[in-house]
């Protein structure tokens, strides 16, 4: 069995995977796409009213890459359903309605926020509470995929 003192003398190849489990075991931590330039923070989830079985997902998406990305897909065990969709508004009304695909810049980001882009879960199959944490997984446009650990906030708390 090796034995490692400090992080400066663990072998290279180790070190991704050390990075992987670290974020994991984090909330709100990410990790980057295998290999790829886009990654994700600050992630949060709203804690659904009472009764409700949809609640959305919030973060940003940072591409360090010379190419944009485009974010098209996600899944998660705590709901039937994820979708993309973006705020836009209609007259006086604002106006919820999902998008096929979220570009994240060349060397950019793209925030999903309240009130603009965000992820919506369907079909929650369990209430989720202030503090409970969500495992969800981005596929980006490559077939590459960003897997994300954001905490469950409670209602009407934003950061």
């Amino acid at each position: 069995m090796m034995r490692f003192t400090s992080p400066s003398r663990r072998p290279a190849a180790l070190r991704p995977l050390l990075v992987a489990v670290a974020a994991a075991l984090t909330p709100g931590a990410t990790l980057a796409a295998q290999g790829g330039p886009v990654s994700a923070q600050d992630a949060w989830v709203r804690e659904a009213p009472a009764g409700r079985k949809v609640t959305a997902i919030f973060l940003t998406l940072h591409n360090t890459g010379p190419t944009a990305r485009a974010l098209v897909h996600g899944t998660t065990e705590v709901a039937d359903t994820l979708e993309l969709h973006e705020m836009k508004r209609d007259g006086e009304m604002m106006r919820m309605s999902p998008v096929a695909s979220i570009t994240i810049p060349a060397r950019g980001q793209v925030e999903l926020r309240p009130g603009g882009l965000h992820l919506m879960l369907f079909g929650l199959r369990k209430p989720l509470a202030a503090g409970d944490t969500v495992r969800v997984l981005l596929s980006l446009d490559d077939g590459s995929q960003v897997a994300v650990v954001a905490p469950v906030r409670a209602a009407g708390v934003v950061p």
